[in-house]
């Protein structure tokens, strides 16, 4: 009774309200991949200190990481069966879509998800058959003019001159050694804090800056995940990563690239356009064969991009040292107020805890995964966290 009460207690900051007069009617979810190896295999470059060796391939989703996204997947489909959006058996195909970006760690994600929230169902994961990013979930530049190049890049480059990391940077130089590596060797960059970061920005490619934002988030990303993948504190930075507010340094890193990126107003648009499209298809599609649950698996670039563009309100989410911790999910609800004859809109963002990754404890009543109640500019929340529904369509019709 007592792990029955505190499950509930979980569901109501979820958002549960049906006892109340809400009934929930449908939910999208737009999810990071769980814990992968570290994505760059050029890091010998930045040091001539040994980096630790992973057993998983390079950009692969690891066992833990599938382990982990079992573990959160079975948590939020305990949620869904006690709002009666999904019930014990398998769901028809009509009331469950799942789509998955085209690497292997987020094909694994979705799968490793679907096995826990559905055991023993036949549930399909769709991708599609390529090497290549799906066009869907790529966060390239669409748009080839001259004019939108010229602001894109000024819009990158008054965030680049905003930021300062110069404590990071000089963290992360202590660390590396970097005077005394290959890139200060040939490429005369031997200093992070007063090297300069060169903007990217070509029509179908990511746009990106090379400096020392991108080596220092290569290097964070290898650090941040080798935490989550529950690396022994020595073989970490080489021990030199020991208190918690070197972690909040790190992470500055990868939100500021994540910024620089894909934050400004008219890039953010442009790149998530695609993913905003099919996701408004699916959430104002009032026909009955709108599937009551999707599942987006993709990446950080995605739900940042996502939130830039559909105009989402800063956040902080406790425990977490990133804004788009790996595993997390935006969820997106539809809720109907059976008092007011109306529907509603809520999104929250469902994370596990740096100590959660870490430990790998499996959730419960009494270990159960962060949620956070986020706010949208023009769909104001009420003190349930609801904003009207017809607010967030106006939202989504304005993206078009």
């Amino acid at each position: 009774m007592a792990a029955k009460l505190l499950l509930l207690l979980f569901l109501f900051c979820m958002g549960v309200y049906c006892r109340n007069g809400y009934k929930l009617k449908q939910v999208l979810i737009l999810s990071r991949h769980n814990i992968r190896a570290p994505l760059s295999t050029n890091l010998q470059r930045t040091t001539d200190l040994q980096w630790p060796v992973w057993e998983t391939q390079v950009t692969h989703l690891t066992p833990k990481g599938a382990l982990l996204e079992g573990y959160i997947a079975h948590y939020i489909a305990e949620w869904l069966k006690e709002e009666g959006l999904i019930s014990d058996s398998c769901p028809a195909k009509n009331e469950l879509h799942v789509y998955a970006n085209t690497p292997q760690r987020t094909k694994e994600t979705a799968k490793a998800f679907v096995k826990s929230a559905f055991k023993n169902c036949n549930v399909s994961v769709h991708y599609k058959d390529t090497a290549k990013m799906d066009p869907l979930f790529h966060p390239v530049v669409h748009n080839g003019t001259e004019e939108f190049k010229e602001i894109g890049v000024r819009e990158m480059k008054d965030i680049l001159d905003k930021m300062n990391l110069k404590d990071t940077y000089k963290l992360i130089d202590e660390i590396i050694d970097f005077k005394n590596s290959d890139i200060c060797r040939t490429e005369s960059m031997c200093d992070l804090v007063n090297g300069k970061n060169d903007i990217i920005f070509e029509l179908n490619e990511e746009p990106n800056v090379y400096g020392p934002l991108s080596i220092s988030n290569s290097i964070a990303d290898f650090f941040l995940m080798s935490l989550y993948e529950g690396f022994p504190k020595e073989n970490i930075a080489w021990g030199k990563m020991t208190e918690s507010h070197h972690w909040r340094l790190l992470s500055n890193i990868v939100r500021e690239d994540l910024n620089v990126r894909f934050n400004s107003s008219i890039l953010s648009k442009d790149i998530a356009d695609p993913l905003v499209q099919y996701m408004a298809n699916i959430l104002l599609n009032e026909e009955t064969s709108a599937p009551k649950l999707t599942l987006l698996f993709g990446h950080d670039s995605n739900l940042y991009s996502v939130m830039a563009s559909l105009g989402f309100k800063p956040y902080n989410l406790p425990n977490q040292y990133e804004l788009t911790p790996i595993g997390g999910k935006l969820v997106f609800q539809k809720w109907y107020d059976e008092k007011h004859k109306r529907d509603l809109f809520k999104v929250n963002y469902v994370y596990q805890t740096v100590k959660q990754l870490r430990h790998g404890t499996p959730l419960s009543s009494e270990n159960p995964p962060k949620s956070v109640i986020l706010e949208i500019k023009g769909c104001k929340i009420n003190k349930k966290g609801f904003c009207p529904w017809e607010d967030f369509r106006k939202i989504l019709k304005s993206s078009d």
